[in-house]
């Protein structure tokens, strides 16, 4: 991949025009108008543009740490409504396990299989 075709991917990542941003790569006009959807079939141009794409996803995704932090900030807000401080507090909570769940089970002894079958006689054993 040439420089402008790194350029035009660059571009094109951020405007989605495929004809603009060939032209601000340095492509002509007339290439631009009439050939420039071809670079998106270049291979390498593809393969950056996935790539710039992908990084660019990745950076708008917050980390479970930023996503703390945050939370944290608006729980300490003392002029955020207290409604929102306390649902942020809950969110921080559930994120860090602080909650526990308890179960309560109840298990009962029941009689065995064969002792079932014997006071059944056997029957439904046979085919």
């Amino acid at each position: 991949m040439n420089a402008r075709q790194k350029k035009f991917a660059e571009y094109y990542v951020q405007s989605g025009n495929t004809v603009q941003s060939a032209i601000k790569a340095g492509y002509s006009v007339n290439y631009a108008n009439a050939r420039a959807h071809e670079l998106l079939g270049n291979v390498g141009v593809a393969r950056y543009i996935r790539e710039l794409t992908e990084k660019a996803q990745d950076e708008r995704i917050m980390t479970a740490k930023a996503r703390q932090v945050m939370l944290s900030d608006i729980a300490r807000d003392t002029d955020a409504e207290p409604a929102d401080r306390i649902r942020a507090i809950d969110t921080l909570n559930k994120m860090t396990g602080e909650y526990i769940t308890k179960v309560e089970a109840k298990v009962e002894s029941s009689q065995k299989l064969s002792d079932i079958m014997a006071q059944l006689g056997g029957e439904g054993l046979e085919e």
